[in-house]
């Protein structure tokens, strides 16, 4: 059991060091498009070749487990986030910035979905929803990390992805030492023999009839793209819109990601206590209420509030969902749905900011973040859906 919180241990830091750069673009965004000169809106077209990468490789990670084993495959991986993050600070135009932020996709999948495939195995559910908070942590620390060295360093935008791969190689030489730690099984926990039931097998085609399933996918598509798109564009939208100081507005976007790590720590308690599905209602209810904050921003601290909120109750959705999934749609399909889920999360993270970039390209930031809105209202009617046909 030694052995078993070692790899823990190191598990935390794999997920920390995996948010690092998710939130790292909304704070540098301003200084490389204007160094690029590309329009605003392009800072889609960067998320969506990270997800390129991320699904290219997380499609591949069940063949490339089985032929390399998740400790070389965490090395590799985070070497190649580690390359890409150098990449970006010898990138000489936006095309090879783009090319490079692939390279960071295809590494963070693979280590995402190791990492996810190896703690579903041995580790236990708390500590599944624990990894995701440390996921957070990541996220908090890349802009308190990228606004530092913008504030110390004259908007050297370049240092701060380097500060980022550094770490992330260090990250590497730890998993390289530790490889033969993850492959193998003698820490591994017993499985209830509940888990151990085999279940009718149904294909791709036969899940994808199902009707709550679509639901969920569609949930998770715009889920992820209301997370990554107010973590990427709140930057943006409070310094060139609102005139809140880059100190500030960094600060508050470390907030929001800082409220979504806090936010699972908590509500990882509060599931044991309380209906997981009141839980989620009022979570959901709460994103709409901060995306109204900050949307209207009557103050900046009503752009404050909303993000804060906003962070603090997405924090439970994306893990209680997951656990709910073979509840609501039963356990022979639930592990086709899980894997539409993540595809789809991927996706919607892909393409809403991408799209919300665009409005606000052509109407303006405030339109910008009334998208956010949108999609949040969208997503609760959503739940209320899934509810009504998952009974």
């Amino acid at each position: 059991m030694r052995t078993s919180g070692v790899l823990l241990f190191i598990a935390y830091l794999g997920f920390i060091s995996l948010g690092l750069p998710d939130a790292a673009h909304g704070i540098n965004w301003p200084f490389v498009r204007t160094e690029f000169a590309v329009p605003t809106g392009w800072l889609g077209l960067v998320i969506a070749g990270g997800g390129i990468g991320y699904l290219m490789s997380s499609f591949s990670v069940g063949y490339l487990l089985s032929r390399f084993g998740v400790g070389w495959l965490l090395v590799v991986s985070s070497l190649l986030v580690s390359l890409g993050l150098f990449g970006f600070y010898f990138s000489a135009s936006f095309i090879v910035f783009v090319l490079f932020a692939i390279v960071i996709g295809m590494g963070s999948g693979a280590i995402d979905a190791g990492l996810n495939a190896y703690a579903a195995e041995h580790f236990s559910t708390k500590h599944m929803n624990w990894l995701h908070a440390a996921f957070g942590v990541g996220a908090t620390a890349g802009p308190i990390i990228v606004t530092t060295v913008l504030v110390s360093f004259s908007q050297n935008w370049r240092l701060g992805y380097v500060v980022l791969a550094v770490i992330l190689f260090v990250m590497a030489m730890v998993f390289l030492f530790s490889r033969h730690l993850w492959e193998s099984d003698k820490h591994a926990p017993k499985k209830p023999a509940e888990h151990l039931e085999d279940t009718t097998i149904v294909s791709q085609r036969q899940a994808l009839k199902h009707p709550v399933i679509r639901f969920q996918i569609l949930f998770f598509f715009l889920y992820s793209g209301v997370e990554v798109g107010v973590g990427q564009w709140a930057f943006t939208v409070m310094t060139e819109s609102r005139g809140i100081s880059l100190a500030s507005a960094g600060t508050w976007v470390a907030v929001y990601w800082g409220m979504l790590a806090f936010g699972r720590a908590v509500f990882g308690f509060l599931v044991e206590r309380f209906s997981v599905d009141q839980l989620l209602r009022l979570c959901l209810a709460g994103v709409v209420l901060g995306a109204l904050f900050f949307t209207t921003s009557v103050t900046p601290y009503a752009s404050y509030f909303g993000l804060a909120l906003m962070g603090f109750c997405s924090a439970p959705i994306f893990p209680c969902m997951i656990s709910q999934t073979a509840t609501r749609v039963g356990k022979k399909y639930s592990a086709h749905a899980v894997g539409f889920q993540m595809s789809a999360a991927v996706t919607g993270a892909m393409t809403l900011p991408f799209l919300s970039g665009l409005v606000g390209g052509h109407y303006g930031l405030t339109s910008l973040s009334l998208t956010f809105l949108l999609y949040a209202i969208l997503l609760f009617g959503l739940f209320q859906l899934i509810l009504t046909r998952a009974k």
